[in-house]
């Protein structure tokens, strides 16, 4: 009441996911328009007043007309957490009043899932509808009541129910209130979910990066280098010149301290064990040299980080270099800031993707803290599988047994086995060949076309129910060769042509031989070979034919085109001059021989003089001597 005068910035901080920390930040924006006109009301509701706008006339026309729905750009993990609680368990089929992004629901019920809020199976079952006309302007929204008997919430879930705050930060502190580390796990949250606190230094910082090595005394976690940093900042009064000397971002830890002191607010509300709150601080000190003391066991506090952020495990790819595989086939590069780079197995906080010099772009990986294999195991034990795999080991050329330790399909840890399957190095080693990582002289020209015949017969004529030989029985094939070798050189080695013949019966080998032909029969009793194509199907769908390559002039001995299978396919004759060069293709010999051919008769005849006259065809007639006179 009784303002008069508004002074309007055109900005707002806006709540919006944040891919590279995981959950909602934050950020400073742009107003829209609609938000603009809403302040400038607010002067002089009373009384004639005045708006000013720092922006321009055309920067206003450039603004959105509305602000997007919050419900469309923030982390919907807390929301998804809360209709599983109520027996909504598919969010993406809610009713909501401004639909999400289903790719948003879908990421925040995985993360629920990983993080072990949700159980991993349930009825998919809504105790709740919402039932609201489209036709209605305004809606009333309906009452909530928890269906404790549909929901798939677990024991975890339920305690991070009680948390009101990001699910990373309440799983967080549900696992510190088993280890009673709830002030230091606090911290961390803290720190991560506003702005770096640590300022980006450049060539010239040399003088702060040495005062900041004080702070960097574990190679276990970058968040102590955060929470030293933090210490110092909050003894000396969040000073802005003593904060500068060291690096540190005042007014964001100005900011790490409020976080900080409502995540403890609400841990104490809702019963979670911890250390007294005068201990959250381990004698701290004006300078950063005192407050870098041996620490006891860290392992509690990066347990509880691991449970944050288990989602975004990293796994080394080895200790040359920075290198990371991810769950879900990604994979990232460790920043080089990181102290943590004596770990194997580690979570980053934060997954920043950057431009880099290629097509693709660089995901750097960074806020990481150690963890171990036994901690994975013991706190998600249903998202843990081991099983024995037979792998083949390119740089050796040979088939291992292998046990694979895997997290949500990350493997997390391999370890060699003494004894291997017969059938599965078999098949291991047919994967091998199949991914081209070695050659096979035996799976010859001849072999290949035995598979085209088989493949071009049952593309003409399925009725016969020949099995089809795609890729899959190949691989079965080749493993039944395989079975019992461990060694690539033993499979090149390998006889392959009795066991591609067991792939039909041997009632339909003979079939084969009738329908689909190795040869056809030509001049003075001889046999041409036919080529079988790779793919039985051209591009339309249509069966692909086999070619055979003749001499033009002895063509002419042909009273029909040659056909196979039972007649339904006509061979591709390529026609060539008498030095072998290709001259047409012709599925219809009869139909070129009337009408193409004597478009091309005289410019043959003046290139081979004398091979195309009438009594050199008379002479193939005669040499003939009927033999093709019955070709199909």
């Amino acid at each position: 009441e009784g303002i008069r005068h508004v002074v309007d910035s055109g900005l707002a901080r806006v709540a919006r996911y944040d891919a590279e920390r995981g959950l909602s930040t934050l950020f400073i924006e742009p107003i829209s328009r609609a938000s603009a006109e809403q302040r400038k009301g607010r002067a002089g509701r009373t009384a004639p007043g005045t708006c000013y706008r720092l922006w321009t006339e055309s920067g206003q026309l450039n603004r959105a007309e509305r602000n997007t729905p919050e419900i469309q750009r923030s982390d919907l993990a807390e929301v998804v957490l809360l209709l599983h609680s109520l027996g909504i368990q598919r969010a993406a089929e809610f009713d909501w009043l401004d639909k999400p992004d289903p790719q948003a629901v879908e990421r925040a019920e995985q993360l629920l899932h990983t993080l072990g809020a949700l159980a991993s199976g349930g009825p998919p079952v809504s105790s709740v509808e919402r039932r609201v006309s489209r036709d209605e302007t305004t809606a009333v929204a309906p009452h909530w009541a928890p269906d404790t008997r549909h929901s798939d919430l677990t024991p975890i879930g339920r305690q991070m129910l009680r948390l009101p705050m990001h699910p990373r930060y309440s799983r967080m502190l549900v696992e510190a209130g088993k280890y009673n580390c709830v002030p230091a796990a606090a911290l961390c949250a803290a720190l991560v979910s506003g702005r770096d606190l640590l300022m980006r230094l450049g060539r010239d910082d040399s003088h702060v990066k040495e005062a900041r090595e004080l702070f960097e005394a574990s190679q276990e976690s970058d968040f102590y280098t955060l929470m030293r940093a933090y210490q110092f900042a909050r003894k000396n009064n969040f000073s802005i010149e003593s904060c500068r000397r060291y690096g540190i971002h005042a007014q964001t830890a100005r900011q790490v301290e409020q976080t900080f002191d409502q995540i403890l607010q609400m841990a104490e509300q809702h019963l979670l064990k911890h250390q007294e709150r005068g201990s959250r601080i381990e004698n701290p000190t004006t300078e950063p040299s005192s407050i870098v003391q041996p620490q006891p066991s860290s392992d509690p506090l990066l347990r509880c980080i691991m449970a944050g952020f288990i989602d975004q495990l990293c796994v080394r790819r080895d200790q040359g270099t920075l290198e990371c595989e991810l769950t879900e086939g990604r994979h990232g590069t460790l920043m080089r800031e990181s102290l943590v780079q004596n770990s194997p197995l580690l979570v980053a906080a934060t997954i920043r993707e950057v431009t880099g010099r290629g097509p693709e772009n660089l995901t750097l990986l960074g806020l990481a803290s150690a963890v171990k294999r036994e901690w994975i195991e013991e706190t998600f034990p249903d998202q843990v599988t081991s099983r024995v795999e037979h792998l083949y080991d390119r740089t050796h050329k040979r088939v291992a047994a292998v046990k694979l330790v895997r997290f949500r399909g990350l493997v997390i840890h391999h370890e060699h086995q003494r004894e291997v399957d017969p059938g599965a190095s078999g098949r291991a080693l047919a994967e091998a060949y199949r991914k081209g990582y070695f050659e096979l002289p035996l799976f010859n020209h001849e072999l290949k076309q035995f598979l085209a015949r088989v493949n071009l017969v049952v593309a003409v004529m399925p009725e016969l129910e020949f099995p089809p030989a795609d890729e899959a029985a190949i691989v079965n094939r080749l493993a039944r060769a395989f079975e019992g070798l461990t060694l690539a050189k033993e499979a090149q080695a390998a006889p392959l042509r009795e066991v591609f013949l067991q792939h039909l019966a041997q009632e339909q080998l003979g079939w084969l031989n009738e329908l689909a032909p190795v040869s056809l029969p030509w001049l003075e009793g001889k046999r041409l070979k036919l080529l079988y194509p790779e793919a039985p199907r051209d591009e339309a769908g249509q069966p692909n034919p086999p070619e055979l390559q003749v001499k033009l002039q002895e063509c002419f001995a042909l009273k029909e085109h040659p056909r196979i299978c039972e007649g339904r396919l006509s061979v591709k004759l390529w026609l060539c001059a008498p030095d072998g060069k290709r001259l047409e293709a012709t599925l219809d010999w009869p139909a070129f021989r009337a009408n193409g051919y004597p478009k091309v008769k005289s410019a043959l005849q003046r290139k081979y003089p004398g091979v195309y006259l009438a009594s050199e065809i008379a002479l193939v007639f005669r040499r003939a001597g009927g033999i093709l006179s019955g070709l199909l």
